[in-house]
C-alpha cells in the first residue's frame, strides 16, 4: 500500500519537481554573494510549502470512505483543480512573450540577489505552497495518498517521499555548488539562461498534461 500510494502521486511531485520558475531562482541565488545561506533557505521554504499544502489535506475530510476508497467528492476536487490547471495553461499561452521580442526576467528572479534569509524561506514557501499550479499538483499528490488507506505514519512516510521528489531539482543545484563550486557558474549560466528562455514553454506543456491527468482522474472516480 505504501508503494502504491507513492508510485500514484508520482505524477504531480514530478510535474513540480519539473517547474522552470523555482530552479532558476534558486540558480540566482547561488550565483550572488549569499549563495550560502540563501540558497539553503529557499530550499526549506520549499520544502515546508510542499509540507503544509499535504498536511492541510490530510486532515481535510471528505477525502476518503472508511474503506480507504477515494469519495465522488474527491473526484469532483480533482475535476476542478485540473480545470484550474487548463485554465492557466491558456492564461500562459496569451501572455508568452512575441517570438522577436528579447525574452525579459520574470519579476520575481529580478532581485533574488538582494533578498536576506527570510526573504529566501518565504520565496521558496510561496513558490511551492502558494504557486496555483504547484500548489494544485502537491494537493492532488496529497489527496492521492490520502485516499490510499494508509495509516497515519505510512501518509507521513509517502508525503516525506512526495516531497523528496518534488525537491530534487531544486536541490541539486544546491548540491552541485556546495560539491563543486568552481565550475559551478558556468553550468548555471547555461541552466539559467535556458530555463528563463523555455519558462512559458514549459509551463503550459506542463499545466496542459496535468490537467488533463486529473480531469480523468476525477472523472474516473466520480463514475465509479
Amino acid at each position: 500500500m505504501l508503494i502504491e500510494a507513492i508510485g500514484g502521486s508520482l505524477p504531480m511531485s514530478a510535474g513540480i519537481a519539473l517547474s522552470p520558475l523555482p530552479v532558476a531562482a534558486v540558480i540566482m541565488m547561488l550565483m550572488s554573494s549569499g549563495a550560502r545561506t540563501n540558497a539553503p533557505a529557499f530550499l526549506l521554504g520549499w520544502i515546508l510549502g510542499i509540507l503544509t499544502v499535504g498536511l492541510v489535506v490530510f486532515l481535510a475530510p471528505g477525502i476518503e470512505t472508511a474503506r480507504g476508497e477515494p469519495t465522488a467528492l474527491s473526484g469532483m476536487i480533482r475535476v476542478v483543480m485540473g480545470a484550474a490547471l487548463l485554465f492557466l495553461s491558456v492564461h500562459q499561452w496569451r501572455q508568452r512573450p512575441e517570438p522577436d521580442k528579447p525574452i525579459e526576467v520574470p519579476k520575481i528572479l529580478a532581485r533574488l540577489d538582494q533578498i536576506n534569509v527570510v526573504q529566501s524561506l518565504i520565496t521558496g514557501f510561496l513558490l511551492s505552497g502558494v504557486n496555483p499550479k504547484n500548489l494544485i499538483l502537491s494537493a492532488a499528490g496529497a489527496a492521492t495518498i490520502d485516499a490510499s488507506g494508509l495509516n497515519p505514519g505510512e501518509q507521513i512516510i509517502s508525503l516525506l517521499v512526495f516531497t523528496a521528489i518534488a525537491s530534487l531539482t531544486v536541490a541539486i543545484p544546491i548540491a552541485i555548488y556546495f560539491l563543486a563550486r568552481h565550475s559551478a557558474e558556468t553550468i548555471f549560466t547555461n541552466w539559467k539562461d535556458w530555463l528563463i528562455k523555455n519558462n512559458v514553454t514549459i509551463m503550459i506543456v506542463l499545466l496542459l498534461v496535468f490537467g488533463t491527468l486529473l480531469i480523468g482522474r476525477g472523472m474516473s472516480i466520480m463514475t465509479a
